[in-house]
């Protein structure tokens, strides 16, 4: 599993992406009320970064061989574990710069990248090769957007800002996401013939 997961997944990419998080965590601990934007860029930088670990361009000859989805989704998911621990290592360095709420922050970004690994993991299921490159665009997008433009922030506080805003139902809300996903897995079942056990 080890020397797949060497292989297969992009850790080139996936440092780089771990690396540009965590540099803008540090201009957010840096300059917190003016740059503040850019904390919510990180955390769909970070979810961006971690979809890149799931694709298969080979998935039509892969998905016949030996070893199933399950082990190989498995032995990828080290290069998104190995994104999120950057991501809480940068958090903790980082912590003064968001107005007491670490560990928001935090639970944003294993939020976000829980919720993307697992669309990226029923995709393949369902037989998708992995789109990785739409949907890390997609998320990065997104995350930019809200970060910026906050709609409808007081109803919808995606990103909060500052000590007072609405942290408590924001947190609820990046919980309902990973488990939103599940949920979609569950009605849009799996391609036939895709084999999730070991072979």
């Amino acid at each position: 599993m080890i020397r797949y997961a060497a292989r297969a997944v992009p850790w080139g990419l996936l440092g780089t992406g771990a690396g540009l998080t965590f540099g803008l965590l540090l201009l957010v601990e840096r300059w917190p009320y003016e740059l503040w934007p850019l904390q919510g860029t990180a955390v769909g930088l970070l979810a961006g970064t971690v979809v890149w670990c799931y694709p298969e361009p080979a998935a039509a000859v892969v998905d016949t061989l030996p070893r199933g989805l399950g082990w190989r989704t498995a032995a990828r998911s080290a290069g998104a574990v190995a994104v999120v621990l950057v991501w809480l290592i940068a958090v903790r360095a980082t912590r003064p710069g968001y107005f007491g709420h670490a560990m928001d922050v935090a639970w944003q970004g294993i939020a976000l990248a829980a919720a993307a690994a697992g669309f990226l993991t029923w995709q393949r299921a369902r037989g998708s090769h992995g789109p990785a490159r739409a949907v890390s665009a997609g998320i990065v997008g997104v995350a930019l957007f809200v970060a910026l433009a906050r709609p409808f922030a007081d109803a919808v506080p995606v990103f909060p800002y500052m000590a007072d805003d609405d942290w408590a139902r924001s947190r609820w809300l990046w919980a309902s996401l990973p488990v939103a996903v599940v949920l979609i897995s569950l009605v849009r079942p799996r391609q036939p013939g895709r084999r999730w056990t070991r072979g």
